[in-house]
């Protein structure tokens, strides 16, 4: 967001990162998987379970399992990491998820969307 003079609030980044990161119903839906768990390290290929049984059509070839798999690493658990809602080590393909973190981060969404209504 800017402010009067054009720049750039310093509150703003992180969460419209929330905000650009949330738009998608698949990562949506992986931010309640990780506030939901109960351990702190996911792996990708069970997150890939995740995502493959809640699928609105069935995703039971292997292809579709791999094009799963292959959004997840290149594009929605990056986006996710980039707006600090989850750590993903790439390398190792595992999710760490810090829940306090990741609460406040979902809250502070919420409350600027309860702002928004307010006016």
């Amino acid at each position: 967001m800017t402010d009067q003079d054009g720049a750039e609030s310093e509150d703003s980044a992180p969460i419209d990162s929330s905000f650009i990161a949330l738009s998608e119903p698949s990562r949506r839906s992986l931010c309640r998987y990780a506030i939901r768990t109960e351990t702190e390290r996911v792996s990708r290929e069970e997150l890939v379970d995740y995502v493959a049984e809640r699928a609105p059509e069935p995703v039971a070839a292997d292809a579709d399992r791999r094009t799963v798999a292959l959004e997840l690493h290149h594009v929605h658990l990056p986006k996710l990491a980039n707006a600090g809602l989850i750590e993903y080590d790439r390398q190792r393909g595992v999710v760490h998820i810090d829940r306090a973190t990741l609460a406040e981060r979902l809250e502070r969404v919420r409350a600027t969307i309860a702002d928004l209504q307010d006016v």
